[in-house]
């Protein structure tokens, strides 16, 4: 590395990344709270490692060749001017896919066992003494469709396989080979045919122009009545009016959601009232354990760029991903 090149590397919630600051303290790393705390500085960086979607930020960065996003969605990154200044933009893919599957999963099990109304109605009016019957009131047997079968789509389906459904999937190359525990991938162009096939409609695709809206009116209509949806990737890919008047209308059982539309959801949004729809704050990304995973990769990818060596999970800026 030339002695004006620069790395930045930017705070991350709770995670300053003191083992890597530790690393690399004699390769011009430098470390800062916020972005915000590098726009001043913004052209002598050549390398920026952390949440970098200012748009602001890379047109000021005249010398920058390399961003590696923290997070394994890109749409809110400046891509169009990345793309015409050559800049390279690296993800997390594959980092959060574990955590991310945990999630949903947990989210569809508290749907199957009605939980939260189980719950909310014991807080409210005693120990019952008429118990309730979820129906079907398990998993095994049910067949779960997975929507994107990247790096947490995979992982989603493995757990979905091991409670005894049955997985079928969509993804863009449905030619590459499947995994053991998903019964068939097919083209996503297919989804209107495999919608009435699924009890539960699981979204693992990232935010791109061609998944805003996939799940919406026409998508409901299609799914068999009473099936159950599940996102915690981003929002936005389904329509929250849509979902609602599903909900209202007795065509959706029920829906898990990490991620909406808008986001954050106000406190007095009407999603909040459905008892069969569980909420959580865009939380499934945390774990200590995708930490660990984030912090290797952040290591492997800074030794590649100063090596000029390949970097892991480039984003093709054309596709989103």
């Amino acid at each position: 590395m030339s002695s004006r090149e620069q790395l930045l590397l930017v705070r991350f919630g709770d995670r300053t990344f003191e083992s890597i600051q530790s690393e690399f303290q004699d390769e011009n790393l430098v470390y800062v709270d916020g972005l915000r705390f590098a726009q001043n500085t913004a052209e002598s960086y050549t390398a920026a490692l952390g949440n970098i979607n200012s748009h602001e930020f890379v047109e000021k960065a005249i010398n920058l060749r390399w961003v590696q996003s923290f997070s394994a969605g890109v749409n809110a990154y400046p891509l169009e001017l990345m793309k015409q200044r050559d800049i390279v933009l690296t993800n997390a893919a594959g980092i959060y896919g574990p955590n991310i599957a945990d999630h949903t999963i947990a989210l569809a099990l508290m749907l199957c066992r009605k939980i939260e109304p189980i719950r909310r109605a014991a807080l409210q009016k005693g120990w019952p003494e008429q118990k309730r019957t979820p129906a079907p009131g398990e998993l095994a047997g049910q067949t779960m469709l997975v929507l994107g079968l990247g790096g947490i789509g995979i992982e989603t389906a493995k757990r979905a396989a091991g409670l005894g459904m049955r997985v079928i999937a969509t993804r863009r190359h449905s030619s590459r080979s499947k995994p053991d525990f998903v019964d068939a991938v097919h083209p996503p162009d297919q989804l209107h045919s495999l919608l009435p096939e699924a009890d539960w409609v699981t979204i693992c695709l990232p935010y791109t122009s061609d998944t805003a809206d996939l799940i919406s009116t026409s998508e409901f209509g299609r799914m068999k009545t009473g099936a159950h949806v599940l996102c915690a990737t981003r929002g936005g890919i389904i329509n929250t009016k849509a979902l609602m008047a599903a909900l209202d209308g007795g065509v959706v059982g029920g829906a898990g959601l990490d991620v909406t539309d808008p986001e954050p959801l106000p406190v007095d949004h009407p999603l909040w009232r459905y008892e069969n729809v569980i909420i959580t704050p865009h939380q499934s990304g945390y774990s200590e354990a995708a930490n660990e995973r984030l912090e290797q990769l952040i290591r492997e990818n800074v030794r590649n760029f100063l090596n000029g060596a390949p970097l892991r999970n480039i984003v093709d800026l054309d596709l989103q991903y």
